[in-house]
């Protein structure tokens, strides 16, 4: 499967529920990572009238000719903070005040 191939398919949740179709696919290192899929209108992507969602690759559950679906966000994870990430180092010496 190409990565145009995913373009313009039509994205829905595992309920049915339509989000939109995928304009952009995006990758990292040779590896997708996210599609950006939203509203269907050339006018409104141009416009920004209508937010588009970004789905991470991992909640990809299946990909038909038709459409793909995709399986429920996983908000209930907890994440690590980004700006304290990888602050201090394991072994450092603490001062001593």
């Amino acid at each position: 499967m190409r990565l145009t191939d995913l373009r313009d398919k039509i994205v829905r949740t595992l309920d049915g529920k339509r989000i939109g179709r995928v304009h952009e696919v995006h990758a990292d290192g040779g590896r997708i990572v996210a599609l950006s899929c939203g509203a269907a209108s050339l006018v409104e992507r141009l416009t920004a009238k209508s937010h588009g969602q970004r789905i991470a690759w991992e909640r990809v559950v299946k990909i038909t000719p038709s459409h793909i679906v995709v399986g429920p966000d996983d908000a209930s994870k907890p994440r690590a903070s980004r700006s304290r990430q990888g602050t201090r180092r394991p072994n450092a010496q603490r001062s001593k005040r």
